[in-house]
């Protein structure tokens, strides 16, 4: 059998826990059977050699990371790299991240705080020579494919298009029986709008204005939130106490089986500030739960009215029409929710990144 020629899998950020970390492995698993990988991630060593990055400052972390590796990779002109970071440019490179100058301008980010905050500066930097010295540039969503082209114009031949895929044999369509045994499993009250808010990093992901649609919701009808993650539960604990809302969230912190409670939920809030494309939202469609989201999120693609809503901004999730829609949310045929997205799969997601790979 003839060797399987290296390849080398590229992602800064490694704790087993984020999305674009649990993504990371997922691509190491799935490639492995077709060459012979090896995981880079800070603080890691391979061989006699060791990756920096895991120390100091955001700004530091990111340039002894890239520094360590791209002197690493330079002396393997026989590999092949797929990188997720920037200022590591790959034979592939995954833009999971977005564009670094558009999340600035949808976080409102003035020309001080720019100025003063060293990440804000390097950043850009290491980004624009991952993606003119890459082969492939592959953000995850049409959103951040149309950022790329007005921002690196010079790059657009080179940019494909492949959406997240979610795992089928985890997330599944739950039937009403089903739905009803989890339920009663963990004793929700029932007739009751179920929300579902699961990420992490709650400021960004929008979980002041998921609170804010829960007090909204019941002004007129009797709903709950279930908020799963990690975040800062005081501050956000006391906007439930302001809004009167304290009985009806409950924080859950990072679940194992995150599956339940999109089959359990009758709708999954994330009115993320910017996503590139969250795998959240596409984990609750496979799983049969509506989703409301932001344009400002990739996943927004895979939304219809038959799915979901899609808002223009944060704020306007608790709009009258929002309130409106979600109250609606429940009676969407679920089935027909999971089936929308029945095609982004990860073994399809795979198969586009190999037939880029030997390429």
């Amino acid at each position: 059998m003839p060797e399987q020629q290296k390849l080398y899998i590229i992602r800064k950020e490694y704790d087993g826990f984020g999305g674009a970390e649990n993504v990371s492995k997922r691509y190491n698993d799935h490639f492995s059977v077709h060459y012979d990988t090896d995981l880079i991630y800070a603080g890691t060593n391979l061989g006699d050699c060791r990756f920096n990055g895991n120390k100091g400052p955001g700004w530091w972390r990111s340039l002894s990371f890239s520094n360590s590796v791209n002197h690493f990779l330079r002396k393997r002109n026989d590999s092949i790299t797929f990188s997720m970071t920037r200022g590591i440019p790959g034979h592939v490179f995954r833009v999971g991240d977005g564009v670094h100058n558009r999340w600035l301008a949808y976080s409102n980010t003035g020309f001080l705080k720019r100025f003063i905050n060293p990440n804000h500066i390097i950043t850009p930097k290491l980004e624009r020579y991952s993606i003119e010295h890459s082969g492939w540039i592959v953000p995850n969503s049409n959103m951040v494919a149309q950022e790329i082209s007005a921002e690196y114009p010079q790059c657009t031949q080179k940019i494909k298009v492949i959406h997240n895929g979610f795992d089928p044999n985890r997330f599944q369509f739950a039937d009403e029986a089903k739905r009803a045994a989890l339920k009663e499993e963990i004793g929700t009250m029932p007739n009751v709008l179920q929300l579902l808010f699961c990420a992490n990093g709650w400021g960004r992901k929008g979980l002041e204005y998921t609170l804010e649609l829960v007090s909204r919701i019941n002004q007129e009808s009797r709903c709950y939130l279930w908020v799963l993650g990690r975040g800062n539960q005081r501050h956000f604990t006391a906007q439930c106490n302001d809004l009167g809302i304290t009985n009806y969230v409950t924080f859950l912190g990072s679940q194992q089986n995150v599956t339940k409670w999109y089959q359990m939920a009758d709708l999954f809030v994330l009115p993320t500030a910017y996503d590139p494309f969250s795998n959240s939202c596409l984990e609750a469609l496979a799983c049969g739960c509506p989703v409301i989201t932001t344009n400002s999120n990739g996943a927004s693609e895979c939304i219809n009215s038959h799915n979901g809503l899609v808002v223009h901004s944060p704020k306007k999730v608790f709009s009258a029409p929002a309130v409106d829609w979600s109250l609606k949310a429940r009676y969407l045929d679920r089935s027909e929710v999971s089936q929308s997205v029945s095609e982004l799969t990860s073994e399809n997601e795979i198969k586009a990144y190999l037939k880029l790979l030997k390429s």
